[in-house]
């Protein structure tokens, strides 16, 4: 049965306030209430595949559930957030670690980033966080360290004079909020979350996640249960154009491979796609060279689970699900259904409306 609130459970807006999954706000993700529905009706096995992992969603929710999964992702950022999301704890050396930080009062270390990311914060804000920071690799437990950072990068977003919204980044000015204070304040609540989720002796199994190209990588053949994925959409740039300040500051890079399309090439032409710009062309050949991957390492009747919303031109709306849909077929897919979840408003130059575009679930079967 369809969930009444499907609408919802597309976005990652449910996650707020479920224990790990909030660990870091991640706009572009979906539920986990999502993923817990299609493994409960459509009754599936592992392994579990989501070849664009992002923060982790898919992967979590079948570690939780004791059900091997692997991931895939070419964002540094996201493939950072989602390992230290899925990993098992040591609490104690955790809470050992916390004490040993709150000791520590930041210092001016003399290092800053460059001048656009440092007019986003109050110069004692940006001190703390890279003093921080820097102290964080001085913990020899990795698991530790990262999950130190990830809570970093989170009390960074918090602080920062910039709010994300739509696929830029606007400046605001926010209270002089203490890093401090809100870093200690962040890896508490992570060590309750493990503490409600994590029983003592009831380890489940990690996820083996790769920080590898979905058009290139696939698992062994026939080896996938089935697959539980959103791929990026076509002409939406905030998988990178909204986190340009954390992979600035902790990944050393303001880009990744990942743009407005899957690919690296705009100017490609293909009779299969009439009427599509060469933009689209080039998101749909890589969407099907994934599909390809899919299908490949897939068992006989394991299914296959694409998120995924249409695309917003200047000038026309592209539904993407129809498209991906025939081409699955095409790869050697039975179409079993498409479920229209939502639909959302096209406005070009801000007040022109040009249609609606659909986000849906296509739902595969090999």
């Amino acid at each position: 049965m369809i969930p009444s609130n499907l609408k919802d459970l597309v976005t990652f807006v449910p996650n707020k306030d479920e224990p790990i999954h909030d660990w870091f706000y991640y706009k572009e993700g979906y539920a986990k209430e999502l993923v817990e529905w299609l493994i409960k009706d459509y009754k599936l096995e592992g392994p579990i595949y989501d070849p664009f992992a992002g923060v982790g969603t898919t992967l979590l929710v079948g570690k939780l559930k004791g059900i091997k999964t692997i991931g895939t992702d070419v964002s540094p950022l996201t493939s950072f957030i989602c390992k230290v999301k899925t990993r098992n704890y040591d609490i104690a050396k955790l809470k050992e670690e916390l004490e040993k930080l709150a000791l520590l009062e930041p210092t001016c270390i003399g290092k800053y980033p460059n001048k656009k990311i440092r007019e986003l914060f109050r110069a004692e804000q940006l001190d703390a966080i890279y003093f921080y920071h820097q102290k964080m690799f001085e913990i020899e437990d990795e698991k530790a360290r990262d999950l130190f950072i990830l809570a970093l990068i989170d009390t960074t977003g918090r602080v920062a004079n910039v709010i994300k919204t739509g696929g830029s980044l606007r400046k605001v000015k926010k209270p002089n909020f203490p890093v401090k204070r809100l870093l200690l304040g962040k890896i508490k609540r992570m060590i309750l979350d493990l503490e409600k989720i994590q029983k003592p002796g009831q380890l489940f199994e990690e996820p083996e996640i790769y920080g590898e190209d979905a058009r290139t990588f696939k698992p062994e053949k026939d080896s996938i249960g089935c697959v539980i994925t959103s791929p990026p959409y076509l002409n939406k740039i905030e998988y990178t154009s909204v986190y340009k300040m954390e992979l600035g500051l902790f990944f050393e890079a303001q880009e990744t491979r990942l743009r407005a399309y899957v690919g690296d090439k705009v100017d490609v032409y293909d009779d299969n796609y009439p009427g599509i710009p060469p933009i689209g062309i080039a998101y749909f050949l890589d969407i099907k060279k994934v599909l390809e991957n899919i299908y490949y390492c897939l068992r006989p009747g394991g299914k296959a689970f694409i998120i995924v919303a249409g695309g917003c031109l200047p000038d026309r709306v592209v539904q993407s699900d129809e498209i991906i849909a025939k081409d699955a077929e095409k790869v050697g897919f039975k179409l079993l259904d498409i479920i229209v979840a939502r639909q959302i408003a096209c406005v070009t130059n801000r007040t022109q409306h040009i249609g609606k575009v659909k986000e849906s679930i296509i739902v595969l079967e090999k």
